[in-house]
């Protein structure tokens, strides 16, 4: 009789239920980790559209005044030959440009999909790529 149980377990192939709960228990382990990391990398990359739809903007406020020969630029300047409007991105101020000094500065607040908000207070091109967080230019704290 022995004999026929230990051949009958040596053939088993199934899985057993506290494997498969073991297993079950990893995936979800992996899961509590994973959805907060994507979460956040989500975030981050709107955050950048926003602040690369900035740079452009500034790229084109400086296009727009050589070649038309101005001091001033505004964002009605530019918006339809100069600056294409991205889907989702919605300016809650109108965008500003300071052309006075060496470089341009940039003030506006702008979100996209309502939940991921930038604010620029005189920002350069610099101040915009070396930030982090959603407050960007000279009331970002300190220096930016």
């Amino acid at each position: 009789m022995q004999a026929i149980l230990r051949k009958r377990i040596g053939n088993s192939k199934g899985v057993t239920l506290v494997e498969l709960l073991a297993v079950l228990v990893i995936l979800g382990i992996i899961a509590l980790i994973a959805v907060p990391a994507i979460a956040g990398v989500i975030e981050d990359s709107k955050e950048s559209s926003i602040k690369s739809t900035a740079i452009n903007m500034i790229n084109a406020a400086e296009l727009y005044a050589v070649t038309n020969d101005v001091t001033e630029v505004t964002y009605d300047n530019i918006k339809n030959d100069y600056v294409k409007e991205r889907d989702g991105i919605t300016w809650k101020t109108t965008p500003k440009f300071d052309l006075s000094g060496d470089e341009i500065k940039f003030s506006g607040k702008a979100t996209i999909d309502d939940d991921v908000t930038v604010n620029f207070n005189d920002a350069t091109v610099n101040d915009i790529n070396e930030s982090e967080g959603g407050d960007v230019g000279t009331s970002a704290g300190g220096e930016a």
